[in-house]
């Protein structure tokens, strides 16, 4: 399984799994997907639009990846 997978996108919100650290994962997001506004993808403070927490474990590998639900 890969470190950092982008698995849904659109204009406002952004959804990944990742491996790296919470920091990293914003990190990289922003590299390979800019915004293309003043804003940058942060952590959305809300919680994934099925109520799930923002971040959890992934179902496929909840020992080592979590997914993020980013906003900008």
């Amino acid at each position: 399984m890969k470190d950092f997978i982008i698995y849904a996108w659109d204009l406002c919100y952004a959804s990944v799994c990742s491996s790296l650290s919470p920091e990293e994962t914003k990190q990289r997001l922003n590299q390979e997907i800019p915004t293309g506004i003043q804003s940058q993808w942060d952590f959305a403070q809300e919680p994934f639009k099925d109520g799930t927490p923002n971040p959890c474990p992934c179902n496929k590998a909840p020992d080592t990846h979590r997914h993020y639900l980013f906003v900008c």
